[in-house]
């Protein structure tokens, strides 16, 4: 099939030879398909329309990827080619990031090195009929230097193999074993297929149906020389249209690499050009001409795009309406690129239609709407002023727990005059003011909640890195702490009582073991039942740190692991004046509703109530932040003006300068 276009392509080459440079494989615009004539010439009139496509080096920012499905948390990956930065030695400084004009305030930066490990769920869909025989034999000479690449560059990647012609054929699940993927690249046999276009489309459908980790970049590489086959063009090969499968695809925060044709032996069209899949994923989508140099060339360029990018989080402030299309800018420097997500509330996933020997999307919308945030609820650095804690269990002495997060508060450069306490809307008289550091000694009750269940086990290896840190820094910020550690799956074990030994909960924490327990959800609110259980002291600041990657059981949810509901945990989570802090997921598997989440817990409890979003960053990064909520409060105390503990929820405001936060705590008897 090749061999009889050469003459074709070189001609064709030979006319856009100064436009090719510039970068301009980029298909109609939209309606514009070409007119009837002869393939030269419809080649070269669709070829000359519009310069939206992105090819790998034709600029000096490429946004490879945009990834949504953690909204409002919004990932985007980015190569940058120069010397510097393809080093990986820009920082956040060196970049801009813009949504709808608007900047963005930059969380997190990393490039994938020793340092930093990065996640990449990698699906390589091949055209398996007989003309790609050429990039079957290459494609098994590199794909060894492929995995080599990837792993040196620290990178924790799952592979996939799906292959197609007229119907679709998965080669091999995920899987994180290089020689595995190797060996299914190795099986593949390239013949027949001689009645172009191919069920391209439905095997995108199918590698989004495999399923993407939340916390990794999603990447597609398709590789063929022929148009698709698409619903309803008089063949029954394909189920899908190329916006259907753009949508798709944006939804899920899926990068695409199409390594294809600019030209083929049939005509082009907006329905059966995957370029217009390119076009419609912005800067989600890259263009390589599969004809344009050796195969083997093309495959360490891809390398090059995986190894060689940046990883930039910022969370987004706006919310948006259902599905809107997001333009997203990166700059750095005089350079930039830009593209699209789709801001959603949705959680998207896809499974194979029952009986059916195709994988067909289907989307399943949540029974409510707690994919996204809302504003009732504390999310780490949303706010200037962050109440962590109100301990009311010495009713009517009343301790909160105060964040500010501006250079002059993590430094404790704050005074008693700074803040001013509010309760039901009455100020009270602070009579007790410290900053942990500069106070005596602050005293602390950390109990640690950690879902050991399989999907774990990255956070617990950072966990047992990190812990020995966090420990440091609690005593150089003078703070006597006490630790536990309880774990969960469908059931709750206590691994660590209440100690003060470092040593000691730092042993617990090597011990862990993350296996087993896929059969989600887990017994979350039966975990932070138990660390309550095991009694804090009535003069420290009570705190629960609650790590998971899931939902939780609940009574009645119809099955025998969970004795507690949201609204009940939270009402102890308050009688005991105590922190919780969510290191959670904001999209799962399965559909989050009231019942199950638990930043319906965060919720519920006003300022005592913290959310970090578990796929929003490196969990080291996480640990980091959580030590800055421990080692950079201000405990503020004050005797309530309505000393009656008739039980009720009061509401307490903090306010520095022009910025508060708010929280609540039930007027109850001490015991």
């Amino acid at each position: 099939m090749k061999i009889r276009f050469i003459s074709i392509l070189f001609l064709c080459t030979c006319i856009l030879i100064g436009t090719l440079t510039v970068g301009v494989f980029a298909g109609p615009t939209s309606g514009d398909i070409p007119s009837p004539g002869t393939d030269e010439q419809s080649t070269v009139s669709y070829l000359n329309n519009g310069n939206s496509i992105s090819i790998p080096g034709m600029s000096v920012v490429d946004i490879t990827g945009i990834n949504a499905v953690n909204y409002p948390t919004v990932i985007t990956y980015v190569t940058v080619n120069t010397p510097a930065g393809r080093a990986g030695e820009l920082t956040k400084d060196d970049f801009h990031v813009f949504e709808n004009g608007d900047p963005m305030e930059i969380t997190s930066l990393s490039f994938p090195d020793k340092a930093t490990r990065t996640k990449l769920d990698l699906a390589i869909l091949f055209d398996d009929t007989g003309s790609m025989s050429d990039e079957i034999a290459d494609m098994k000479e590199k794909v060894k230097g492929l995995t080599d690449s990837i792993d040196v560059a620290n990178i924790d990647c799952r592979y996939a193999l799906i292959s197609f012609n007229d119907a679709v054929s998965l080669k091999q699940g995920w899987t994180s074993n290089p020689s595995i993927i190797k060996s299914a690249i190795d099986s593949l046999v390239a013949d027949g297929g001689d009645d172009a276009p191919e069920a391209d489309l439905d095997a995108i459908e199918a590698a989004l149906a495999l399923g993407f980790r939340p916390d990794a970049q999603h990447m597609i590489l398709d590789i063929t020389d022929e148009k698709t086959h698409y619903r309803d063009d008089g063949t029954p090969f394909s189920q899908f249209t190329i916006p259907e499968t753009a949508s798709h695809l944006l939804s899920n925060g899926t990068s695409y690499i199409l390594v294809g044709p600019a030209s083929t032996s049939g005509l082009f069209n907006v329905h059966n050009d995957k370029k217009e899949l390119v076009k419609a994923l912005g800067g989600s989508g890259l263009f390589i001409d599969i004809h344009s140099d050796e195969f083997s060339s093309i495959l360490d360029k891809i390398q090059s795009i995986i190894t060689q990018t940046y990883t930039i989080g910022y969370y987004t402030p706006h919310v948006y309406g259902e599905d809107r299309k997001i333009a997203l800018e990166v700059q750095v420097g005089n350079d930039s690129d830009s593209g699209l997500y789709t801001a959603t509330r949705q959680q998207q996933t896809f499974t194979p239609e029952t009986g059916s020997d195709r994988i067909i999307p289907s989307i399943e919308q949540d029974a409510e709407d707690y994919s996204s945030t809302d504003d009732s609820m504390s999310i780490l650095g949303s706010k200037v002023v962050d109440i962590t804690g109100i301990n009311g269990v010495n009713f009517p002495y009343v301790i909160t727990y105060v964040t500010v997060n501006t250079t002059k508060g993590r430094s404790g450069g704050l005074g008693k005059d700074d803040f001013q306490v509010f309760e039901d809307g009455k100020q009270m008289n602070i009579t007790e003011f410290s900053f942990t550091g500069d106070s005596s000694q602050s005293k602390l009750d950390l109990a640690i909640v950690f879902d050991d269940t399989g999907s774990m086990r990255d956070e617990i290896n950072d966990l047992k890195e990190k812990v020995l840190e966090l420990t440091d820094r609690i005593a150089t910020a003078n703070i006597d702490c006490r630790y536990a550690l309880i774990t969960f799956k469908d059931s709750v074990t206590v691994k660590q009582d209440w100690t003060s030994d470092a040593a000691a909960i730092k042993e617990a924490i090597d011990g862990l073991n993350a296996s087993e327990g896929f059969d989600a959800p887990e017994a979350n609110l039966d975990a932070i039942e138990a660390a309550l259980g095991l009694r804090f002291r009535s003069d420290a600041q009570h705190m629960i740190l609650d790590i998971t990657d899931d939902m939780t059981h609940y009574r009645n949810d119809g099955t025998p692991f969970s004795k507690y509901t949201i609204p009940e945990t939270a009402g102890n989570l308050l009688n005991n004046g105590t922190s919780f802090i969510l290191v959670g997921p904001t999209m799962v598997s399965g559909s989050f509703n009231q019942d199950n989440d638990k930043r319906e817990l965060v919720k519920a409890l006003g300022g005592s109530g913290l959310f970090i979003d578990v796929h929003g960053n490196e969990f080291i990064k996480i640990l980091d932040s959580i030590q800055g909520i421990i080692t950079q409060t201000y405990t503020i105390g004050y005797y309530t003006t309505d000393p009656n503990p008739d039980g009720v929820k009061r509401t307490v405001e903090i306010h520095v300068g022009s910025d508060s936060d708010s929280g609540q705590y039930i007027a109850a008897a001490s015991e």
